[in-house]
This record gives C-alpha cells, sequence and structure tokens, in this order.
C-alpha cells in the first residue's frame, strides 16, 4: 500500500501546483479590478506615515516571486526558505495595514479580497511545500 499512498500524495501535490498557477493568474486579474480603489487609497495615503499601497506591493512582490520559484522550480532547493519566509509574514501582525483593514471607514472590497487572496496564496504555498517534503520522505522510506 505504500506505492498507492505515494500515488496519491503525489497526485495531490500536482493538483496543488496547479492551483497555485491558477491563483497567481487570478491575482493578476483582481489587481488589475482595484485600479479605482488604489486610486483613492493612494489620496488618502497623502497625509499618512505609512504607505499601505506599499505595504500591500512589498508583500505582492514576495508572495508572486515565491509562487513563481515554485511553479517553475522542481528542484525544491530552496523550499524550507521559501516556506521559512513566507510563515514570517503575518499581516495581522502590521499595526497600520491592520487599522486600514479593519476600519469601518474605509471601505474598499475589491482591495480588501485582492489582499485575502494574496494570503491564501501565501497559506496555499506553505501546505504546498509541506506536501512536498511529506511526500518526498514517503518516497525515500520506500
Amino acid at each position: 500500500m505504500p506505492n498507492l499512498d505515494i500515488s496519491n500524495k503525489a497526485d495531490h501535490t500536482i493538483t496543488a501546483k496547479g492551483y497555485i498557477e491558477q491563483i497567481l493568474n487570478q491575482l493578476l486579474i483582481d489587481y488589475q479590478a482595484t485600479q479605482g480603489e488604489r486610486a483613492k487609497i493612494s489620496r488618502w495615503e497623502e497625509n499618512q506615515d505609512v504607505s499601505i499601497l506599499g505595504i500591500i506591493e512589498i508583500l505582492t512582490d514576495t508572495i508572486r516571486g515565491y509562487a513563481f520559484q515554485v511553479i517553475n522550480d522542481n528542484s525544491f532547493e530552496n523550499a524550507k526558505k521559501i516556506s521559512n519566509e513566507l510563515q514570517k509574514i503575518k499581516l495581522v501582525e502590521i499595526p497600520k495595514f491592520t487599522e486600514w483593514y479593519f476600519s469601518q471607514d474605509f471601505d474598499y472590497p475589491k482591495m480588501k479580497h485582492y489582499v485575502e487572496t494574496l494570503n491564501y496564496l501565501r497559506l496555499l504555498i506553505i501546505e504546498y511545500i509541506r506536501d512536498i517534503k511529506a511526500l518526498v520522505e514517503c518516497v525515500n522510506e520506500v
């Protein structure tokens, strides 16, 4: 039965990798749909000491960059580093971002949806790397 377990895990990781790519592509579409809200946020930011859009851009670049690495790199040499870096990102621990996100004064549903999808992608990559690690360990046992 170990071979069946390996086969099931392999199928799951292939599906997860495809889903990471799908979410990554959806983020590009979602980002374009936030243009109007980003313009409003940008005007609001003129009087702020922290840029919410800047925080989101950094998170976007980081998470999308790791997603591209996971999709295109089958060697998994950086998997542990990627997983560790993604686990360090905690949106709710960024005070100004949390204040903006949970404030009733700001109605930016598209931008908030974009951030939620971005965070989901982050979690999906972490899970994918964990599954790959488990698959490798399973194969090594056989």
